[in-house]
């Protein structure tokens, strides 16, 4: 066995006996080992520069995906507050008299479809009471009772364990009313309820209805054909796909995109490039073949191959010229990168002009890139002065709130007050008065951001009412009923004087009427449960409606509802589930304003001055 490499090596010999043949024999083996290897290494990075060409487009256009999928998402869901409205007002419509009851039954139903055909739904299901169920079609917007939530693939019992969040269910042939649509539809189905705690039962639910068929074109636009396009939920079952006939399926390597934690692996000869869908729990796959990346490299490769093999000089000096045609575009676009990293000047982007002024057909994947960044440098520019506007709106709503807080006709009052009791004699009264209105403001001058016990806030608030039931002509009694504990709990500052003075404001009729005013704290299971009440004139159902807009919207109008309005943007961050802003009550006598907090505690709570109420 060993003989024969010696063999061979001296056959190699005998045929190279002369100077010519071995030199022949050298040129061309070092002619085709550097051919050879540059093949390899050409192929190797051509294939490596089309794949990272191609998960940057498909990221590129997945994010631009996922940004409108969640879009029309949050488009829908923003429509549930004005459904909700008309709900609201419908569910509380009295049935008798059913003429009543019929008309704005009537009205919710055209609303829904002005709704409906504004925003391009497929359809609105609306489901009521058996008791409120009125079979009437039409619009695109049918209405039937709570037991027929089961035809659409949902449950009562589901909806109301999900409570005031929306739902998204998948829909494969669904099948809606014959006179409305005889065949079956493949649609994306939104679903909102209003449930009933105390009774565990539902008011009312709707579901909106968008066609898969919408998505589908989504998901299509601007895909190359070998690529293919998925929506999938944490369940690994496709949500939203290119081919509808997909949608409803489980998606067989589901449980390893979830589990990845780079946004583009290789899976059996498949490149998937993934992108969130905002922090739904859905994600966005993209898929293609490794093969397209193959074809695309070996065009290249070719070329390569053919340019080496015929003039390997001239091959060097094409592939320094196609350089820096190629690292030209990009040495414009870090240039562009570095100047406004230095500064905020953003006259530099119009150096982009050349690779972002191309029709899209024409675009490769650096005018792809230069397009990309001039946009995200665009939205980030919008974003900082929303943020910039955000932050002035806040800084100018505490400016106004301290100034609404300091009253000058209540101060003026309690010092008229003071002088009208040392004038009469009663010392005792107008002293009284003095420290009162003292400790109130000392109070009102501290940091109103400041979270402050219950305990200290119910303190502040009846300082107040002493202050002005000594000013009003009128009889003003006060209650506080406090759970025991609550009283330890934090909450914002000034939250119950905007409410105790518009009752004093607006809830006396006329100089001899008293009132009565009473505040009640009580635990409801994580949360606490604050009222207030009065026995006064009431809320016109105008005002009633104005006031309940002001603080569905969550604004603070400086012209009107100021005070209450401030307080309800104050208190969004604490609100509890489901609650999400004041409600308001008033029927012909008295008003209750009411709403949820979460139990905030801090152990030193204890160490802050103690002040009984």
């Amino acid at each position: 066995m060993k003989r024969k490499p010696f063999k061979r090596i001296s056959f190699i010999q005998s045929v190279l006996n002369n100077v010519y043949k071995k030199l022949v024999f050298l040129t061309l083996l070092c002619s085709l080992l550097p051919l050879l290897l540059v093949s390899v290494i050409s192929y190797r990075l051509s294939y490596r520069i089309s794949k990272n060409h191609t998960i940057d487009s498909l990221k590129a256009t997945n994010t631009q995906i996922a940004l409108n999928i969640d879009n029309r998402l949050k488009q829908i869901e923003q429509l549930s507050g004005t459904i909700t409205f008309y709900l609201y007002n419908l569910y509380n419509t009295p049935l008798r008299p059913l003429s009543s009851y019929l008309k704005v039954f009537s009205d919710s139903k055209n609303n829904l479809g002005t709704i409906k055909g504004t925003f391009h739904l497929f359809q609105i299901d609306v489901f009521l009471p058996e008791d409120r169920y009125m079979d009437a079609g039409g619009n695109r917007v049918d209405f039937f009772p709570i037991s027929g939530i089961r035809d659409y693939n949902m449950t009562p019992e589901a909806l109301y364990r999900q409570g005031s969040s929306p739902v998204w269910i998948p829909n494969k042939n669904l099948q809606f009313p014959a006179s409305f649509s005889p065949a079956p539809q493949n649609v994306y189905t939104c679903w909102y309820a209003y449930r009933d705690i105390d009774n565990e039962t539902l008011h009312y639910a709707f579901a909106c209805h968008i066609r898969q068929q919408e998505f589908s074109s989504i998901l299509a636009n601007g895909r190359n054909f070998d690529a293919q396009s998925f929506v999938i939920d944490q369940n690994g079952t496709i949500v939203m796909a290119a081919d509808e006939s997909k949608i409803c399926t489980p998606f067989e390597n589901a449980g390893s995109l979830w589990e990845s934690k780079d946004q583009s692996f290789e899976v059996d000869r498949n490149l998937f490039v993934m992108q969130p869908v905002s922090d739904r729990g859905l994600l966005l796959v993209t898929q293609i073949p490794m093969s397209y990346i193959r074809q695309s490299s070996n065009v290249l490769l070719t070329f390569l191959i053919l340019a080496i093999v015929s003039i390997i000089c001239f091959s060097i000096v094409l592939n320094v010229s196609a350089s820096k045609i190629f690292t030209r575009r990009l040495d414009i676009l870090t240039r562009v990168m570095e100047s406004l990293k230095a500064s905020k000047n953003r006259e530099s982007l119009s150096l982009l002009i050349p690779m972002t002024g191309k029709p899209e057909a024409a675009r490769d994947e650096i005018d792809q890139l230069a397009c990309t960044y001039k946009q995200m440098v665009v939205e980030n520019d919008a974003y900082f002065e929303k943020l910039l506007e955000l932050s002035l709106q806040t800084e100018k709503l505490n400016f106004r709130l301290l100034q609404s807080q300091i009253n000058p006709h209540f101060l003026f009052n309690t010092l008229n007050t003071i002088v009208s009791c040392q004038s009469l004699g009663d010392i005792e009264l107008a002293s009284q008065t003095i420290i009162n209105l003292s400790q109130f403001y000392r109070h009102l001058l501290h940091d109103p951001d400041v979270l402050i016990p219950f305990r200290q806030e119910l303190s502040i608030t009846e300082l107040y009412l002493k202050l002005v039931s000594v000013c009003k002509p009128n009889v003003i009694t006060w209650d506080f009923s406090v759970d025991d504990g609550i009283e330890y709990f934090l909450t914002c500052k000034f939250i119950f004087q905007p409410f105790v003075e518009n009752s004093i404001t607006h809830g006396i009729a006329d100089s001899g009427q008293s009132l009565h005013i009473k505040i009640e704290i009580r635990y409801e299971e994580d949360s606490l449960l604050v009222r207030i009440c009065d026995n006064g004139r009431g809320i016109t159902p105008e005002k009633l409606r104005e006031l309940s807009d002001t603080f569905g919207r969550h604004v603070a109008d400086y012209s009107r509802h100021f005070g209450l309005g401030n307080v309800n943007v104050r208190l969004t961050p604490y609100f509890a589930p489901p609650c999400t802003c004041i409600q308001v009550e008033s029927s012909g006598g008295g008003t209750v304003f009411s709403f949820c907090l979460k139990q905030i505690y801090k152990d030193d709570s204890h160490d802050l001055p103690d002040t009984d109420y």
